[in-house]
């Protein structure tokens, strides 16, 4: 799992609820690229929820995620469920939406958040090399739009 650098407080998090599963759990804090890129065949499963996934550009991560798992290795992601309320345009469009947020000093800052359309999701993961592209459903707990994961 990769926690962007602007997000120490989830590192902590994520360590604090998941530390106890090392070594077969690495949680790594630093560019997710960067480390894909560095690391291939070393994973089973990428996994990102409000991760790297939601604030990389799909098109620069996706390609080095499929190249950092093994053979038979899985990503699994969930993006934001606003994405789910769009009308599918004819075009398809990759490109990041503001959004805004606190560093890690709180100070307010403004980064591209990655909200895609299902058919966006699924021909970016197509372009970057992944197969057997699948999607799950997820029904939500209550008033909040259901959740699609891949």
């Amino acid at each position: 799992m990769s926690v962007p650098k602007v997000s120490p407080g989830q590192y902590e998090i994520a360590s604090g609820l998941f530390g106890h599963l090392a070594p077969r759990l690495r949680i790594v804090s630093c560019d997710a690229a960067s480390h894909l890129k560095a690391t291939p065949g070393a994973y089973d499963v990428l996994y990102s929820v409000f991760g790297a996934l939601d604030f990389t550009d799909p098109r620069e991560l996706l390609p080095v995620a499929v190249t950092a798992l093994r053979p038979g290795g899985q990503l699994a992601f969930s993006p934001p469920p606003c994405a789910l309320r769009r009308r599918r345009s004819r075009a398809a469009r990759c490109r990041g939406r503001l959004c805004t947020g606190k560093d890690s000093r709180g100070e307010a800052t403004t980064m591209n958040r990655w909200v895609l359309q299902e058919h966006v999701w699924v021909k970016v993961l197509d372009e970057a090399g992944f197969t057997g592209i699948s999607v799950d459903i997820l029904p939500s707990g209550g008033r909040a739009p259901r959740a699609h994961c891949w």
